[in-house]
């Protein structure tokens, strides 16, 4: 039977197709009316190598033949980053040939996530891993630490970008092709087991994507590059990451817009084909045009079909109008929560911030005072992959270190996790994970949660917050209300509650110094048993005022009983 190949280049010539099956023999195409130049080829059942031999009409390689991957193929070869791969079963194109088993399982809703952002290449494989050591840095890997995650209590991974990308080691903002599956980390059909035995689990995923740029020989700019990328990147220098889309291109004799189609089709081909569960946009600051991201927004809400999707916007500096309800995006992450509440744990000016600036800590604590819309659209951070990780720099910038960095840390995960927004944790911080920023291959230190017992103690720390989070609506709902703010002592509190009854009080000493006593007063606190969740012990109310004491760094959580 024969098998129909396909590469959309509208203004170029002598375009042929040429595969392994015949030792690489070009095979002339035929352009149709709609630009699409097409080929039949009978093939045999299996895998099979091709590219496409084009007259580039790209300004650097103008009238010369050029072999291109297929910019839209799944695959491309380990082997040769030229050279595509389909897949051929009973005389047809075979995308994947998973067979998905948990499609019906109830995956949380956006306001309820706890997102964990992990990077495919260096999750394992890292000292003291008990991942099989064939699985380090792919996405089999990834499967043999889902328990582990589903002990955590997170329900949300977000995959750094999992699109082809040159070399073998890269955290993949610079990628080859937004269809292909990064070969390094497995084939489609691993990727799709992932993101299957991740909702088993009730854990969703998030797929970190790249639509500003493309890699510098990235198929599309050897084809035609002005068809689809401006030949001038018109942003400022630190916007420049390589070949930008230009959304502003229309084909009037075609009647499209060439970088949007491209796109749009790559965004629904991942969420139809890997069954996704949101979108992380990189960069949606040099991207732009609000217009066009509501329209991707909208688009893809539509493919995802009435299954619960989040589109996230990386957008700094920070703007909350790119998310909320006249904002393009679902939520946006939330960049002065990260260096407010750094600053704060570090307990030494950072950054333009004051550690011990309670109005600032409440600022950003509650998003809606720093412009968001509410909890929905707020994605808070301690860590991500782009700063330097809060362990390290207690040592080399605040210069804490052993018990007073751990107690430092976990008053920083006690704040993330009882914040108005959704909170996202970067791979390792949850042990306490302390290598510096790097691009290189850097996998955790799993030997600290297995040796140590500070690290052990921070995971459950960690751990028993989430399962509060998860299990008391009080605290992804958008209520949140100020009922303590001390600056000369340090100390915050803050109530949560939601309109069933739940409430849910918060109380910090952001200072490594010990505080002592404390009351709060005529906050509309129920008189009674309330239990405190972190130490597990019960405390009395009486006459609406809560009385307790705080030690060094010390974060205490009452629920009414």
């Amino acid at each position: 039977m024969a098998v129909e190949f396909v590469l959309f280049a509208p203004y170029n010539t002598d375009v042929a197709l040429v595969g392994d099956w015949d030792k690489w023999q070009p095979i002339p195409m035929k352009k149709d009316e709609n630009g699409y130049w097409r080929v039949e080829v009978p093939l045999k059942d299996g895998d099979h190598q091709y590219k496409f031999q084009v007259k580039s009409l790209s300004w650097f390689a103008e009238g010369k033949q050029v072999t291109v991957a297929d910019p839209t193929a799944l695959r491309f070869s380990l082997d040769s980053r030229e050279n595509s791969i389909v897949t051929i079963k009973d005389g047809k194109k075979v995308l994947t040939s998973y067979q998905w088993k948990h499609d019906d399982v109830p995956l949380p809703s956006n306001d309820e996530l706890i997102i964990y952002e992990l990077h495919v290449a260096d999750f394992t494989g890292g000292p003291g891993d008990n991942t099989r050591k064939r699985l380090y840095g792919t996405f089999k890997g990834v499967m043999e630490k889902l328990d582990y995650l589903a002990e955590l209590g997170i329900n949300a991974i977000e995959l750094m970008p999992c699109n082809e990308f040159p070399g073998h080691h890269s955290w993949g903002y610079s990628q080859r092709s937004i269809y292909a599956v990064e070969n390094t980390y497995g084939t489609p059909d691993d990727l799709c087991q992932l993101v299957d035995e991740c909702h088993a689990r009730g854990i969703r995923v998030i797929h970190d994507s790249v639509y500003n740029h493309m890699e510098a020989d990235a198929p599309l700019t050897q084809i035609d590059y002005t068809y689809w990328f401006y030949q001038e990147n018109p942003d400022e220098q630190f916007l420049d990451f390589g070949p930008k889309f230009n959304y502003e291109k229309y084909d009037e004799n075609l009647d499209v817009w060439p970088a949007r189609k491209h796109v749009i089709e790559a965004m629904k081909f991942w969420v139809d084909t890997f069954h996704t569960d949101g979108i992380r946009f990189d960069c949606t600051k040099a991207l732009k045009y609000y217009d066009l991201l509501r329209w991707f927004n909208v688009e893809i809400h539509q493919e995802a079909g009435t299954k619960p999707f989040y589109n996230i916007a990386e957008h700094v500096p920070q703007d909350p109008t790119i998310a909320g309800p006249d904002g393009p995006m679902d939520a946006a992450w939330h960049e002065n929560f990260f260096y407010q509440i750094a600053c704060t744990v570090l307990a030494v000016p950072h950054n333009g911030r004051e550690p011990f600036n309670t109005d600032a800590v409440f600022q950003v604590l509650d998003s809606r005072l720093d412009g968001f819309a509410g909890a929905f659209n707020t994605v808070n951070y301690l860590d991500n992959h782009d700063q330097d990780r809060i362990m390290w720099k207690l040592g080399e910038v605040a210069k804490i270190f052993d018990e007073a960095a751990f107690r430092r840390v976990k008053l920083g995960a006690s704040l993330l996790l009882t914040s108005l927004g959704v909170p996202m944790i970067w791979m390792g911080q949850e042990i306490g994970e302390q290598s510096p920023k790097t691009m290189e291959k850097q996998p955790i230190d799993w030997v600290m949660l297995k040796e140590s017992e500070r690290n052990q103690n921070l995971f459950n720390h960690y751990k028993g917050l989430i399962h509060l989070r998860k299990s008391n609506p009080a605290l992804f709902s958008n209520n949140f209300e100020p009922v303590l703010n001390d600056p000369q002592r340090g100390l915050i509190g803050f109530k949560r509650w939601n309109d069933q009854g739940n409430v849910v009080i918060v109380v910090a000493n952001l200072k490594d110094e010990y505080a002592g006593g404390f009351e709060i007063v005529g906050k509309g606190m129920e008189d009674g048993r309330w239990h405190e969740y972190i130490y597990n012990y019960d405390t009395e109310v009486q006459g609406g005022t809560l009385r307790d004491s705080l030690a060094e760094s010390e974060v205490k959580v009452f629920i009414k009983s």
